[in-house]
């Protein structure tokens, strides 16, 4: 028998399953992805094929940082007489394997390639999956491909607009995405709801009532439900007060009893999407965090494989959970039929729900610890419960009437409780039995529940121990929870849910959005990115349409629908969005208006080379003559810049204001550029002086360079250079003064930006590190770990604050570095390192230049 190569995706997976295949087999890993697409523009070659029609073809690249793993894939593959491609059960799995055989097939010769999945990391079913190979399945390739296209043409068309016409500091790491910008909008628009929202005053009126003779325990809480027979809406305190003083005195009697029994069903077992809102919920974990921890039980062979929108169970996990149900709650909490729950229509119906493998494994006979126990401990019990009998309650409702001589109105009152009949699945999984908000999932305090009733009989009188008036204030629509954004992503079928970790992760990142009080609130760069958005690509970065895209996508995977078809469809419509968006072409008439005032300048200023360029405003003004002269297309930023030179040389040009606004070009004074006040300009230079290092900015170097050639600065450019010395000033003790006079140049001001109390912390620990890794260039760009550090340093000791996401960053580099660090663990949890992922380890979560995924490492679409 010859020797078989098996290629999984990770080395923990590889380790694990080449215990379970034995001599036979070589287990390597891919380390995720090994292509990817180039970051350059020329990444997807686009062909016409016809009107609306085009071909729609990638170039991929072995990505940074894979060439030793290929080399040694390449090697086992030539030590090998067959290759079986392991890698994940997925959309993006089935990529992997597809690149793996596009880049090991030329070393293969003729040597077969198989394509293995299975849903848990047990022996049975990596032996099964072993013994049942298939062909790669190409169609679903395609959808993951059509995927990767669109996220491309998406970022890199549309996020240089991001960053040429938003002002604000650091606009070149602004960044739109297909599914990214969908769910900023949501965001952006729950805080419009909530600014607008204006809460009035209501008045919620009941009585603590308690059986005669009985003790405390007799006494509950009843709700005024009608007031002559209609449902009462108390706004006004006097009303209010008049209830309460009409009411004084009266007595309570007992006008009904009611029981309505009711049964409660179990919830089907976890999807991806489910368990990130549950484990949001309940354990107060991100998306991210979640999928981290579930991807460890999954490599350990504890649970199923985490992404998935199926709610199915297999034959034997069923029959697992019986077993485990009868032996150790009894044969009653078993149903008499089981339980099948139904997936949704675009479920991926081969795949399983997340469960444990073993079903017999509790919790506490685990052995696991800390967040991956909590994790696991969830999804076992809300699998278990999913087989378990219903719940049988009984909802015990009394009614209760006032009762005193000349009473003004007549008035009910309620009060209602619940009774466990049956545990049921309750046993295992503990639910809350309280009325839940209409279209919310939290208790409705306004409800009549009560703990507990006491017995009570028709007729029998009570006693009012106190009326009782709340002043309360109706609520308005509240922040998405990073759970509740999930649950509105997949309800309107927005991207898929194995990507909704790393785009939540990635509003963070880019800064659009933080946690305040576990919601998530957009932040002034996420509503000026969704606002233009909206504004100039509305059709295309709307809910309704992407989902309408995820639909087609699902196509090309499901009904194996050309690839080529549906990217054409989308791109029409995507270049009309474009064009529809771009600057219109101004008259070349006006361009002639600009040139005639020009032509009146004699003395031009002489030409200034900075650096390796030359500044020469007479040739620039004769080369755009010349491109207008040969007819060439002509742009509204250089009828702008034409524009400022006029008013650069006004005074040659004494009658240029009046021909503009008879030219249709300005009107008066304000149809000339405006500038920024040029004493306001040196105060921020001489500020960036005090406070140093500023000038390694690019950016703000050549606004400096732009000044002392003479030319002033725009108001958009001083805008950016005041954010920059305000944000960066917090080290200077006139910190406040300088920020007060910049402030209302900068839109929405300087915003007080939480400081993360670890940075000091992190800084000192990482003092500590005598040894590091040495600068490491991939393609274009140099990683340089001491190189990082110490600008975050020297940037915290001038501004006193880091960014979410720089913090972020340090933190990985210092559990990068955990083996070199002194004392290492007596740090961690003090500085926030125990949940983090070193910056040697993070994949789908680190999101790099404007698209959707990272080379290198496995991404699973998320925007960046």
């Amino acid at each position: 028998m010859g020797k078989k190569l098996l290629i999984v995706e990770s080395p923990a997976k590889a380790k694990t399953i080449g215990k379970y295949l034995g001599g036979d087999f070589a287990v390597k890993s891919s380390v995720g992805h090994i292509r990817d697409l180039p970051k350059e523009n020329s990444a997807i070659k686009i062909e016409a094929n016809g009107p609306g029609k085009w071909t729609f073809t990638p170039k991929y690249v072995v990505s940074d940082g894979k060439g030793k793993v290929v080399s040694e894939l390449k090697r086992a593959v030539k030590a090998s007489d067959e290759i079986y491609l392991a890698s994940d059960p997925d959309r993006e799995g089935e990529a992997i394997a597809w690149h793996l055989k596009e880049v090991l097939a030329p070393v293969a010769g003729d040597k077969p390639f198989h394509r293995v999945t299975y849903n848990e990391i047990t022996k049975p079913a990596v032996l099964k999956a072993v013994a049942e190979p298939r062909d790669i399945d190409m169609p679903r390739v395609d959808a993951q491909q059509a995927r990767r296209i669109l996220d491309r043409l998406v970022g890199y068309k549309v996020s240089p607009l991001l960053w040429k016409y938003i002002p604000c500091a650091n606009n070149r790491t602004l960044s739109a995405g297909r599914v990214q910008s969908v769910a900023l909008r949501l965001l952006v628009e729950r805080q419009r709801e909530i600014d607008a929202f204006v809460p009035e005053t209501y008045h919620l009126m009941g009585v603590e009532a308690k059986k005669r003779g009985g003790g405390a325990k007799s006494s509950f809480v009843a709700k005024l439900v009608r007031m002559d027979g209609e449902k009462p809406d108390i706004r006004e305190k006097q009303a209010a007060d008049n209830i309460l003083l009409d009411l004084a005195g009266a007595e309570l009697e007992v006008t009904g009893l009611k029981k309505q029994p009711k049964v409660r069903h179990a919830l089907p077992p976890f999807t991806t999407s489910t368990l990130q809102q549950a484990a949001s919920s309940v354990l107060g974990f991100s998306p991210g965090k979640t999928m981290k921890y579930a991807q460890a039980l999954y490599e350990q062979g504890r649970i199923t494989y985490m992404r998935t929108d199926s709610v199915n169970v297999s034959d034997v996990a069923r029959a697992a959970a019986k077993d485990y149900i009868i032996s150790s709650c009894g044969a009653e909490f078993y149903p008499e039929k089981p339980n099948f729950f139904k997936s949704k229509a675009d479920a991926q119906g081969a795949h399983e729900a997340i469960r444990p493998t073993d079903a017999a494994l509790a919790p506490e006979l685990s052995g696991l610890d800390s967040a991956a126990l909590k994790l696991y401990d969830l999804i076992w019990r809300r699998f278990i419960a999913s087989q378990m009998a219903d719940a049988r309650t009984t909802v015990k409702t009394v009614s209760i009437a006032a009762r005193k001589p000349a009473l003004a109105h007549d008035y009910l009152f309620t009060a209602s409780a619940t009774d466990v009949d049956f545990e049921g699945f309750l046993k295992i999984m503990k639910l809350s039995l309280k009325k839940k908000k209409a279209g919310d999932d939290e208790d409705d305090d306004d409800s009549d529940e009560v703990a507990a009733l006491p017995q009570l009989a028709e007729g029998e009188m009570l006693d009012a121990v106190r009326w009782l008036a709340d002043e309360k204030q109706t609520k308005g629509p509240s922040h998405y929870s990073e759970a509740s954004l999930i649950k509105a992503l997949e309800e309107n079928g927005v991207g898929r849910p194995s990507t909704y970790a790393a785009t939540i992760e990635t509003l963070k990142t880019r800064e659009y959005a933080k946690n305040e009080k576990k919601k998530l609130v957009p932040l002034e760069r996420g509503i000026l990115v969704c606002d233009w958005l909206v504004k100039k690509l509305d059709s295309l970065f709307n809910v309704g349409y992407t989902a309408e895209m995820e639909a087609e996508l699902d196509k090309v995977e499901e009904k194996g629908e050309p690839m080529d078809a549906m990217l054409s469809e989308f791109y029409a419509k995507f270049l009309e969005a474009l064009a529809a968006c771009a600057e219109p072409a101004p008259d070349r008439s006006k361009f002639d208006v600009v040139f005639g005032l020009l032509d009146k300048v004699k003395a031009w200023k002489e030409p200034k080379t900075v650096g390796k360029r030359t500044y020469d405003d007479k040739a620039f003004v004769e080369s755009v003559r010349r491109q207008c002269d040969e007819n060439k297309p002509m742009s509204a930023r250089q009828l702008e810049f034409l524009v400022r030179m006029v008013s650069m040389y006004s005074e040659q040009i004494p009658d240029a204001e009046q021909t503009l606004k008879e030219a249709g070009i300005g009107a008066g004074a304000s149809m000339l550029p405006a500038k920024a006040d040029e004493e306001l300009v040196k105060f921020c230079f001489e500020t960036m002086d005090r406070i140093g290092g500023m000038m390694k900015n690019p950016f703000l170097k050549s606004l400096r360079e732009q000044v002392d050639r003479g030319r002033g600065l725009s108001p958009k450019q001083f805008s950016i250079l005041a954010r920059s010395v305000g944000e960066n000033a917090g080290a200077l003790p006139d910190c406040g003064e300088i920020r007060s006079k910049l402030a209302e140049f900068v839109p929405g001001g300087f915003s007080s930006q939480d400081d993360d109390p670890a940075v000091p912390g992190l800084l000192e620990l990482m003092k500590t590190v005598t040894e590091w890794r040495p600068p490491a260039k991939k393609g274009k760009k140099i990683y340089d770990d001491r190189g990082f550090v110490d600008s975050l340093a020297e940037q915290y000791s001038r501004r006193h604050s880091l960014s979410p996401r720089q913090v972020m960053a340090l933190r990985r580099v210092a559990v990068a570095y955990k083996d070199k660090i002194p004392g290492y663990a007596e740090h961690a949890e003090r500085l926030g390192l125990t949940d983090i992922p070193s910056s040697r380890e993070k994949s789908a979560e680190v999101l790099a230049g404007v698209e959707e995924s990272v080379p290198g490492r496995r991404a699973r679409g998320a925007d960046a």
